[in-house]
């Protein structure tokens, strides 16, 4: 069990803060909170990546603060990812944190996020945030834990919004089946429960991952069935897959991807930055198969493939 935390603080040009901020959580930090500098007052202006997406377009600051969280004693990680962010022009500052502090500090960062199509939305928040539902609108509670995946990252908002473009667009079959790998807090396969899907499978090789998700599939009263399996041993075929994950991972798990789709299926592809774009494509087109569509947020892509019928 974690003891306690390192806070770090970095900071940095705001037009690689996506970058930035895929480096922490691939250093191991359950998220990233983010604060603006504001030059003008001398200050730091504070707000998280769970922000709604109607406030994508005003991020003009030329230099951003970002708030990330490691585990104490893990000095590999912390070394590597001050490598990471000084070769794109970051510093940063560390301090130690109990585990009670880093809770409530978290917590704090944590807003509701709205992700919308063709008058359809979904909106996720943390389970302490209180918000009344509007006519058509799916409410997901999250409470993030130790797990990645709140839906306030660009690339689990764009999987969320292919998610709904699919669901709403009737491309799918009647009550059809998902296979959300990597799943995180399990949001991805939540949201798809609520949206209609009949069965909802999520994998990750992170077993308190695992647990995060279970308790919010039981906050949200969604049946999932979730596993800490690795792809290969997940079984059954799906209407729809979505990975968010690493490009690296994608890749290596492509064709394992596509056999967990059904003919005539649909996969999700998250997690890819602009310029890992065309390889991502070229190996899953390479495999058989088929561009959908493609959504795009700053520095970050989503996929979508369809299989062939036959």
């Amino acid at each position: 069990m974690v003891s306690g935390w390192i806070e770090i603080k970095a900071a940095g040009p705001g037009e690689s803060k996506d970058l930035a901020t895929a480096l922490l959580i691939a250093a191991g930090s359950p998220g990233v909170q983010e604060e603006t500098v504001d030059t003008s007052a001398g200050k730091l202006v504070s707000h998280s990546l769970w922000e709604d997406e109607t406030r994508e377009d005003e991020d003009t600051s030329p230099v951003k603060a970002l708030k990330a969280y490691l585990p104490a004693g893990d000095e590999a990680a912390l070394k590597t990812v001050k490598a990471d962010l000084g070769r794109i022009g970051w510093s940063l500052e560390t301090s130690f944190l109990k585990d009670t502090d880093w809770s409530e500090k978290w917590k704090k960062g944590l807003k509701p996020i709205k992700v919308k199509y063709r008058g359809s939305s979904v909106i996720v928040k943390p389970t302490w945030h209180k918000l009344k539902r509007a006519p058509g609108e799916i409410m997901i509670d999250i409470d993030p834990g130790m797990a990645f995946g709140t839906g306030g990252h660009a690339t689990t908002k764009m999987c969320l919004k292919a998610i709904l473009r699919l669901a709403k667009g009737r491309r799918l079959p009647k009550g059809p089946s998902i296979l959300d790998v990597g799943t995180g807090t399990g949001v991805l396969a939540i949201a798809a429960i609520k949206l209609g899907f009949k069965k909802a499978v999520g994998t990750d090789i992170d077993k308190v991952a695992v647990k995060v998700a279970r308790k919010n599939a039981g906050l949200n009263r969604t049946k999932l069935s979730l596993t800490a399996k690795d792809l290969s041993g997940v079984p059954g075929k799906y209407d729809l897959v979505a990975a968010n994950i690493l490009a690296g991972e994608l890749t290596r798990l492509s064709g394992l991807l596509k056999d967990k789709m059904k003919p005539g299926g649909f996969l999700i592809l998250s997690g890819i930055l602009e310029t890992e774009k065309a390889s991502i494509e070229a190996a899953f087109t390479a495999i058989g198969l088929e561009k959908a569509f493609s959504l795009a947020e700053k520095e970050w892509v989503a996929l979508a493939f369809g299989k062939p019928s036959r």
